[in-house]
């Protein structure tokens, strides 16, 4: 594993690791990751995909992880937009490194629902989403709903406006967020058209642009990913991409629980990371 720094569209320093097989199946695999979740969550899943013959990256967003090169004040006008630029920078960087490679993406609920929000799209061959959804709360469930509204009407506002920041980790979301990404998620949760509604206003997106073979994995008993809101991300969003969908429910593979984030955890890799070698066709 080789750690380093690609520089994104405006020279701010990313943080990568770069896994290296022994014997390379020419496939390279990039991770985006979730909101407030570091590179090294997705480490052991990386470590598994390299022993299969995969060049592998992982990287973090700026302002989270080891992309925090400045004070997260510093950074409260970069929002999800910036992320976007990231992702791009990252994927244009491991195409070139292997150009002759086929490229994956696996994303991560925000990593694989923001892949329209800059055409790094083009840089890849196929795409695996855990847990990515159509934002709209209430698409989930009642409590989750009264949760997410009280949180990001009202807690997002207070705390950016006093510390400048969304300090993540006091309601057990992560790391913490720039105050332009803090409220991002806020519209990506609370207006009725999601990730769509930013079309509508200040940016660019190119989700309509996506066709390559889509594989939308969803959970029983994730919270965060209700089935019905994977359902609405292919259906809305990914309209033009070769969707395929996968249901997970804990039961069928003799776990107690999956939830948004234990696909990625080592314990399954048994059980759960076969459908990655599946999707993938690695063997």
């Amino acid at each position: 594993m080789e750690s380093y720094t690609v520089k994104s569209f405006d020279g701010y320093p990313i943080s990568v690791h770069e896994f290296t097989p022994l014997k390379p199946n020419n496939k390279t695999i990039v991770f985006a990751p979730a909101v407030a979740v570091p590179q090294k969550f997705y480490f052991s899943l990386a470590e598994y995909l390299t022993n299969k013959g995969c060049n592998v990256f992982t990287f973090d967003y700026r302002g989270i992880g080891n992309s925090m090169s400045k004070s997260i004040q510093s950074l409260k006008a970069h929002g999800f937009f910036s992320w976007a630029s990231d992702f791009k920078a990252v994927s244009k960087h491991a195409k070139e490194e292997y150009p002759n490679n086929q490229q994956y993406l696996i994303g991560h609920s925000f990593g694989g629902n923001s892949i329209g929000f800059s055409d790094g799209y083009q840089y890849y061959d196929k795409y695996l989403t855990i847990a990515s959804q159509f934002g709209f709360y209430k698409h989930f469930t009642l409590k989750m709903q009264l949760l997410i509204y009280l949180n990001f009407k009202f807690f997002v506002p207070i705390t950016t406006s006093v510390l400048g920041y969304y300090p993540s980790s006091w309601f057990g979301l992560g790391r913490p967020l720039t105050t332009r990404a803090a409220k991002d998620w806020t519209t990506y949760l609370l207006h009725p058209d999601s990730m769509l509604h930013f079309t509508e206003s200040r940016s660019i997106t190119y989700y309509q642009e996506i066709k390559a073979p889509m594989l939308l994995v969803s959970i029983e008993d994730d919270l965060f990913a209700p089935k019905k809101s994977v359902d609405i991300l292919g259906e809305r969003v990914y309209c033009n991409a070769d969707v395929n969908r996968k249901h997970l429910k804990p039961s069928e593979y003799n776990l107690k629980t999956i939830g948004h984030f234990d696909f990625f955890r080592k314990k399954n890799q048994d059980t759960l990371w076969p459908l990655v070698n599946q999707w993938f066709d690695l063997n």
